[in-house]
């Protein structure tokens, strides 16, 4: 068996908890170190794992005994613990996006290029089961040429009573809604390849915490070999849609995730029913989350379904730095450069 990955988590806020108690959870992973600028905050977490307190990234970063270091802080705040870390030749997780504007990403790109560790993007759905295996038919040829790429993910979602200053309802520290509800439109974008063109519509403004924001975006890509992608994001559809689509000449494969199914369609008749996970008690977690209101996680491990897709990403991170797997770090960037292209068409569009 592998020696455990030492982790250093960078952030200890809501997903550096989550993703610190996941990792102490599991066998490939041991947290060894916590850096937060609240110092409080950094004690707390590292003493749940017994590990170092550090209030510097820079900190963390020199730490000899860290393989791995953690990107867990707000989105805008994601380039500087990933640059030096990946420059320190360590590996490097960061959770999605990569970051909101180009030269953020840029920056980690430019680190990332030669750097002795590996750049992982917490892509969380290019995990579950049913996804790859969807993708991994597309690659092999199984649906024949394809075509189409789509994804939804339109749903009301509700805001806490009192968000206060919380960031991610600030588009200037989160990127905005398309951005950090990335999922769907990564996956369009990992099953199509780097687009040739972007178009992108956004409306329906509504009040998001102290701020006004478009609550409907709608994205459409044009890849070189003339196949199409299409996305939809929305927090105020009444009408809840969670779905992933690829498309060829030969059949189609649909995953729906509020169902927990993966569907093979040949001449508009199913042909294949399988699940989103293995196990099938992931999806029926899925199904009864489908009938509950939907908002921002701001605390707790989660339904089991979730708990289920972050193991199911830490699997895939530990077999990244390993070097046996290249779901999480194959097109890092392609999915936040296609959203931030899409959120400058929009702005442009509605002056």
């Amino acid at each position: 068996m592998s020696s455990p990955i030492r982790v250093g988590v960078v952030g200890a806020g809501f997903f550096g908890t989550m993703i610190a108690s996941a990792c102490a959870g599991h066998d490939s992973f041991d947290v060894v170190a916590v850096a937060d600028p609240v110092a409080d905050a950094s004690q707390r977490l590292a003493e749940a794992h017994s590990a170092r307190a550090y209030v510097s990234f820079t900190e963390l970063v020199d730490d000899d005994t860290v393989d791995l270091v953690v990107v867990a802080t707000p989105n805008h705040l994601h380039a500087e613990p990933a640059v030096a870390a990946l420059l320190a030749g360590k590996h490097v997780f960061v959770e999605k996006p990569l970051g909101i504007d180009e030269d953020s990403v840029g920056s980690i790109l430019a680190a990332a290029r030669g750097a002795r560790g590996r750049l992982i993007v917490g892509h969380v759905m290019r995990s579950f089961p049913g996804v790859r295996r969807m993708v991994a038919q597309a690659r092999r040829g199984d649906l024949g040429e394809i075509i189409e790429a789509a994804g939804a993910r339109r749903r009301v979602v509700h805001l806490p009573d009192d968000p206060g200053d919380w960031w991610k309802l600030d588009r200037r520290r989160s990127g905005g809604e398309l951005l950090h509800e990335i999922h769907e439109l990564d996956l369009v974008v990992w099953a199509l390849g780097e687009p040739s063109e972007v178009l992108s519509m956004t409306g329906a403004p509504l009040a998001h915490g102290e701020h006004m924001v478009d609550s409907d975006i709608v994205t459409e890509l044009r890849t070189p070999s003339g196949a199409l992608g299409r996305h939809s994001v929305s927090t105020s559809a009444h009408r809840a849609e969670w779905w992933f689509r690829i498309s060829g000449t030969e059949a189609s494969v649909e995953a729906d995730f509020r169902a927990g199914t993966v569907t093979r369609y040949e001449d508009g008749l199913i042909a294949e029913v399988t699940g989103v996970f293995d196990l099938p008690a992931s999806d029926e977690s899925l199904r009864e989350s489908a009938e509950t209101a939907q908002s921002y996680n701001t605390g707790g491990p989660g339904p089991l379904w979730m708990r289920t897709a972050v193991a199911c990403e830490l699997d895939e991170v530990a077999a990244a730095v390993r070097g046996t797997s290249t779901t999480l770090t194959e097109h890092p960037a392609t999915a936040a450069l296609v959203a931030i292209r899409a959120n400058t068409l929009a702005a442009e569009a509605a002056r």
